[in-house]
Parts: C-alpha cells; sequence; structure tokens
C-alpha cells in the first residue's frame, strides 16, 4: 500500500511542475472555457498512452527506457530514436525546471530579504542541490518525493482559499478574443501539452511496483488524474485573479509577454494576507522541486545503467550520473536566457516522439493478442493519439518557423 501510494505520488509529482508556472501564462489566451476542455483532452491521451508505454515495459518483462524497448521491439534504429528523443526531453524539462527554480528563488530572496544575487548563482546553487538529492537512494527520493508533494499539496489548498476569498465571481475571463486565432494555438498546445508529461519514470516505477499490473495503472492513473485536477482548480483561479486583480499584467499574458518571476510576483501582491504571501513563493518552488525529481531520477537511473559497463565502482559511477544528469541542463540555462516558455515548446515536440509515436509503433510490433491492459484493443484511441502527437509536432515546428 505504502508503495503504491508512493508510486502515485511520484507520477504526480513529475506532472506537477513548470506547467503550474507555465499554464496560466499562455492559458490566458483562451480563457477558462477552452483552457479547461484543452487540459481535459490532454490529460486524457496522455493517460491512455501511459497504458502503451507500460505494457511495453510489461511485455518485456522488466523496467526498460524506452531505447532499450526500441532495441528489444524492433531494432537499433528505433533504440536511438529512442534514447536521443528521452534524453532531449529530459534535459530540455530539467533546464526548465533549473531556469524557472532559481528565478522563483532570485525574486524571492530579492524580495523579502532585501538581498540580491546574481541569477548565475543561484542556477549554480541549485544545481548543485540537485546533483547531490539525485545521489539519495531511489526510496529515500521517494520518501523526500511523497512529503514535498504532500507539502505541496497542502499549501495550493490553503493559497487557493485565500485567492479564492478575493475573487468575483460574477466576473471570469470564460474566452478570450485569441481564440480563433491559429498561431495561438499553435504557440500553447505543445506547452499545455509538456505540461502532462510523466514518461520519463516508466522504467523507473515498473522496477519499483515489481511489474505489478494493477499497481502500475493505479500508480499512472490517479497520479496522473491529480496532476490535473490541480492544474484546472489552479490554472482557472490564478487566469480569473489576476484578471480582476491586475488587468495589465492578464494582458501581458494574453501577448505572451509575461515573464515567470512577474507572475510570481503579481500573485503574491494580489494576495491579501501576509502569510498567503508566502505560500505563493512556496507553492511555486515545491512544485518545481517534486519536477526535478522526478525527471532527474529517470534520466540518472537511465545513466547509472549505460555507465555501470564502463565504471566498476558504484559510488562513482552514482557520482558522474549525477553530474552528468544535471550538467547540461545546467549549461543550458545559463546560456539561454529568457527561455522558459521557448524551452518547454521544443521539449513538448520531442515528448509527443516519446509518449505516443515511438511507444504505439513498438506496441504495434509486439507478437501477440494477450495484452496486460484490453483497453489497448480499441484502435480508434491509437489513432487519435497519434493525431494528437503529429499535432503537437506540427504546431511546434510553426512556432520555430
Amino acid at each position: 500500500m505504502y508503495k503504491q501510494i508512493g508510486a502515485i505520488l511520484l507520477v504526480a509529482g513529475t506532472c506537477i511542475g513548470s506547467g503550474m508556472i507555465a499554464l496560466p501564462m499562455v492559458l490566458a489566451k483562451l480563457g477558462l472555457i477552452l483552457s479547461t476542455l484543452l487540459m481535459v483532452a490532454i490529460w486524457f491521451i496522455m493517460y491512455y498512452t501511459s497504458l502503451i508505454n507500460l505494457e511495453l515495459n510489461l511485455q518485456a518483462g522488466q523496467g526498460l527506457s524506452l531505447g532499450a524497448l526500441g532495441r528489444r521491439f524492433s531494432g537499433r534504429t528505433a533504440e536511438a530514436i529512442g534514447i536521443i528523443s528521452l534524453k532531449l526531453l529530459s534535459y530540455s524539462l530539467l533546464a526548465v525546471f533549473i531556469y524557472g527554480g532559481s528565478s522563483i528563488l532570485q525574486e524571492l530572496i530579492a524580495s523579502k530579504m532585501g538581498v540580491e544575487y546574481s541569477f548565475g548563482t543561484i542556477a549554480t546553487y541549485y544545481a548543485l542541490v540537485a546533483m547531490a538529492v539525485l545521489l539519495l537512494p531511489i526510496k529515500l527520493i521517494d520518501y523526500f518525493n511523497r512529503f514535498l508533494f504532500v507539502g505541496l499539496l497542502a499549501v495550493v489548498a490553503i493559497l487557493l482559499t485565500g485567492l479564492l476569498i478575493t475573487m468575483n465571481w460574477s466576473e471570469l475571463p470564460l474566452f478570450s478574443e485569441q481564440y480563433c486565432n491559429l498561431s495561438v494555438w499553435a504557440s500553447l498546445i505543445p506547452v499545455v501539452f509538456t505540461a502532462f508529461g510523466f514518461q520519463v519514470i516508466f522504467h523507473t516505477l515498473s522496477n519499483y511496483c515489481n511489474m505489478n499490473v494493477k499497481m502500475l495503472k493505479q500508480a499512472f492513473l490517479w497520479g496522473s488524474l491529480i496532476a490535473a485536477i490541480v492544474y484546472l482548480i489552479w490554472t482557472c483561479s490564478i487566469l480569473s485573479v489576476v484578471y480582476q486583480d491586475h488587468p495589465q499584467f492578464y494582458e501581458q499574458m494574453v501577448a505572451g509577454k509575461a515573464e515567470v518571476g512577474g507572475l510570481i510576483q503579481v500573485l503574491s501582491s494580489i494576495a491579501k494576507w501576509q502569510s498567503v504571501q508566502l505560500l505563493v513563493w512556496w507553492i511555486s518552488l515545491l512544485a518545481i522541486a517534486t519536477s526535478v525529481l522526478g525527471v532527474g531520477v529517470g534520466l540518472c537511473d537511465s545513466l547509472k545503467g549505460m555507465m555501470s559497463k564502463r565504471v566498476s565502482h558504484s559510488g562513482l559511477c552514482n557520482i558522474f550520473a549525477s553530474i552528468v544528469t544535471v550538467l547540461p541542463a545546467y549549461l543550458v540555462v545559463m546560456y539561454v536566457p529568457n527561455a522558459f516558455i521557448a524551452i518547454l515548446g521544443f521539449a513538448g515536440m520531442i515528448l509527443a516522439v516519446i509518449a505516443i509515436l515511438l511507444p504505439t509503433y513498438l506496441f504495434w510490433q509486439i507478437k501477440t493478442e494477450d495484452l496486460y491492459y484490453p483497453e489497448l484493443k480499441r484502435k480508434l484511441l491509437i489513432w487519435l493519439s497519434v493525431g494528437v502527437a503529429i499535432a503537437v509536432i506540427v504546431c511546434e515546428l510553426f512556432n520555430m518557423l
């Protein structure tokens, strides 16, 4: 029971992260109703396709990374695509988390303590702490993640109570004038898609749950559903209070000119209670921290497997894997400034390959009708998922061009 709860929270904690900041910033362009429909639709697609990834691990008989699954069910080409895509996604997400966490910490220290540190200094310490935490055993990381995530949910509840008291329910941003603009949809779909990403931990959780079919399904169902509910309540509440109390900043979000630290600063100023103002900062930091753990554990675990063949000493192997996990993302943060939303959009394109396209291709290579999850026999839903993945890629390519 405790292991299942830990697995559920690890999925939810991996999913909830940068989306807490990014979703209100991009979904202001649609309004509450279309934003809700879009988030629900993407959650369903991501949960359904998670069963495909789990099915592959179960058919393989052990938790394997996407690259290893590609080699097992198809060949070296699929293995290369899986390895490259997964690494690109993991490093992109870690870069987003380090950037977002460092930016929030910089604003928090400057506004609450009156001390200004450079972004580079804070990002360096943030990366070092992340490396140190990843050296811990998976069981300790699981307990640490449970603590952070329970704290996150508690803070969300208290914060929303404080903010909702100030809300005028008769004046809500139900629709935006830009919802008919195709370029607006193209800019936000990859970001929303990325917010529901938890695919980097399939092989880790498959082994952690001892390949228990029911436990794994429950972990990804309830873990992703908790994340979706938190996202829905959080995004709709934040859009409403910012729309009513700070319309100028809301227009900046609609225009795509808002920054991460700016949103947190605005939310802090809207909150009427001093204690709630501090909660605004802590909820942002906790959301980022749980995602760093989820993505970092999955990436670090796969790197350990690769390095163990060359580094015989387990301690050195763990240290090298931790450094290689965080360092590339840290360098991206240092040399690509102000790229929070842009990196999230790029990650969405890579996630479409990892979460849907490649797993679906490998699923079709399975030479058996005896499936652990009978839901996967519904071909219409699989084709619908493939269509969504292609749409995400097309949107991001449009944005890049």
